[in-house]
């Protein structure tokens, strides 16, 4: 065997330099590799950070329709502003989002947004680019990635979903065309209260859309059968009413059946399409005039009354409650700026939560180092844990506390009008008993 020696490495040719930097190739490659590495890691903390802070709980309905690997084109209805794309990261984390140019416009921005950005129609921004970021995608797609789109181009939390743009089915038809063995699944995203601070969200994954067209079809042919197919696809995993009312009554009932029945948030309210069935319509007809005359309160637009005795949940309350409000005080200004931004800033529902998460949140991180530094220095490590869980509990139990506290009020305060009440939430349970 030969041995190597200081005269054979001496010969052996230079490894290739950048002219631009004196580095080895090699170096920079990895150094890029690694600065990717980074930026994937930053990005799916801060969005796990953004979505674990502001929503209590994320359920994924029908995880079977989800592909395990290959090239995927997911498609998503936009309902909640950029907040959307926290929530869908959480369920694919693989995945890359088609963005909006506008959300890279500023540092502050690209620091919480990321994805493949083309301008749209709408958007103050140069067009002449948009051909680049699709190449980017169908490369994406070539590898075997995942990409994410919203064929709305916008949001809206409004009683329908807005009119589907020809991007996305555009984009299937070219990878289809290149022989990338594509998977197309759509996916729903229902909050029971978007723009309220530890609401519930549940994500909708339907089947995924069929991607065969007879051999003589026309590109424009299959260009309008492709975006037939992803409308039906979208809208059963949707909700679709006639008008805002619609909407609210059906909203209403399935927060209650939610709350009530133990059933999911998206089936109850897509059982209500066609509308509210006529008794619990009745009932709550009748009921309304009562509650607002005695100021009854609501959680998420429906009267709650302690089931069983109120001793119970008053006793609760006084145990939860001292946890909430403790833990809301000692973080007192994330929690008020935050409010404060959503308030002068946004223009409509749909960017509420936003808005509290552009601001709310780098306040907290802010705000919660140095409250831990300053514990950590002046009190001690105890002292740091203890406003550690004491956060951590009071977000925890923010939502069962505010329950509790409008069901105790109700309780003592109108007690009266718990018989109705309680006469409608039966008239709940049995229209939604047989599923």
């Amino acid at each position: 065997m030969k041995q190597i020696g200081i005269s054979d490495t001496a010969t052996a040719p230079p490894e290739k330099l950048s002219p631009l930097t004196d580095l080895p190739w090699a170096t920079l490659d990895a150094l890029r590799s690694c600065a990717r590495r980074m930026k994937r890691l930053w990005y799916a903390c801060l969005h796990w950070l953004c979505a674990r802070v502001y929503f209590e709980r994320i359920t994924v309905l029908h995880p079977e329709h989800r592909p395990v690997s290959g090239p995927t084109l997911y498609v998503g209805l936009h309902r909640n502003g950029a907040v959307d794309g926290f929530v869908y990261q959480q369920v694919l984390p693989r995945a890359i989002f088609l963005i909006s140019t506008q959300l890279r416009r500023s540092f502050f921005a690209r620091l919480f947004f990321h994805g493949i950005a083309v301008a749209r129609k709408g958007d103050e921004e140069d067009r002449g680019q948009n051909e680049e970021a699709l190449g980017e995608c169908l490369q994406r797609l070539s590898g075997g990635g995942e990409l994410f789109v919203f064929p709305e181009g916008t949001s809206s939390l409004g009683p329908r979903h807005l009119p589907f743009k020809s991007g996305a089915a555009r984009l299937a038809l070219d990878a289809l065309a290149s022989g990338i063995p594509l998977r197309i699944v759509p996916l729903g995203i229902h909050y029971q209260r978007a723009w309220a601070f530890r609401s519930k969200v549940e994500v909708v994954i339907g089947p995924p859309i069929t991607t065969v067209f007879p051999p003589d079809d026309s590109h424009l042919s299959r260009l309008k059968e492709m975006k037939r197919r992803m409308t039906v696809a979208l809208e059963s995993v949707g909700t679709n009413f006639s008008s805002a009312e619609a909407q609210e009554n059906a909203q209403r009932i399935a927060c209650a059946a939610a709350l009530w029945t133990r059933r999911s948030y998206f089936p109850a309210l897509k059982s209500l399409e066609a509308g509210v069935p006529e008794p619990l319509s009745f009932q709550w007809r009748e009921l309304t005039p009562q509650l607002a005359t005695r100021r009854v309160l609501l959680h998420q637009g429906v009267p709650l009354y302690p089931v069983g005795t109120w001793t119970l949940h008053l006793v609760a309350l006084l145990a939860l409650g001292p946890i909430v409000l403790a833990g809301a005080l000692v973080n007192a200004p994330p929690l008020f700026l935050g409010w404060l931004a959503a308030r002068k800033c946004a223009d409509d529902q749909n960017v509420i939560a936003l808005w509290r998460i552009l601001v709310g949140l780098p306040v907290f991180v802010v705000w919660f180092g140095i409250v831990n530094l300053l514990l950590a220095f002046f009190a001690g490590w105890a002292w740091v844990l203890g406003y550690i869980l004491l956060t951590v509990a009071a977000l925890k139990l923010l939502s069962r506390t505010k329950r509790l506290g409008v069901a105790v009020w109700n309780g003592l305060a109108h007690r009266d009008v718990a018989p109705r009440v309680q006469e409608f939430r039966q008239s709940v349970r049995r229209s939604f008993a047989h599923s």
